[in-house]
């Protein structure tokens, strides 16, 4: 049985501390998440949670967790930079990034796993090609074509819709 009183002492006397930390690394967008997540796992693992000195223990937690976040946003943004070879603004981020997913969706299953190599596990051009069984001229040339063909639906299609 879970020590509730102790946990939500714990909870309103720390949270603000976790939350600060959490804005600290991540920003105002993201941060109660952050501390909401931290409470959950630490609501989870109470019986590891040190009663003492429970503080590290809680920005630990909420470390890892903004370091995650961090790493998964890298990866979206470059797979983003990948697929359209620019860097986007803000405002366009959010339907950039939907159609560089439906994209990448209608890539052949080879293709795929190439530009997932090279964009969320950040492999080189030669890693890649080793991984998906090519030359690395052979994927060289791969992503040239997907590149020049994804570019054709991010630059030229709004275009055509704007006559």
């Amino acid at each position: 049985m879970r020590d509730e009183s102790g946990f939500t002492s714990m909870f309103q006397q720390h949270y603000e501390s976790v939350l600060r930390y959490a804005w600290r690394r991540v920003g105002p967008a993201d941060a109660a998440d952050i501390a909401a997540e931290t409470f959950k796992i630490a609501w989870e693992k109470y019986d590891r949670v040190p009663r003492d000195q429970p503080l590290p223990w809680l920005y630990a937690t909420a470390r890892n967790l903004a370091l995650n976040l961090i790493r998964r946003t890298h990866r979206r943004d470059a797979l983003t930079t990948l697929v359209t070879g620019t860097e986007e603004d803000h405002a366009a981020e959010v339907a950039t990034r939907q159609a560089a997913l439906a994209a990448l969706n209608g890539l052949s299953e080879s293709d795929r796993e190439l530009v997932l190599l090279m964009s969320w596990e950040e492999l080189d051009l030669a890693q890649a090609a080793k991984v998906v069984g090519c030359s690395k001229a052979t994927a060289a040339m791969r992503v040239h074509r997907l590149r020049r063909r994804l570019r054709h639906l991010f630059v030229e299609e709004p275009e055509r819709s704007m006559r």
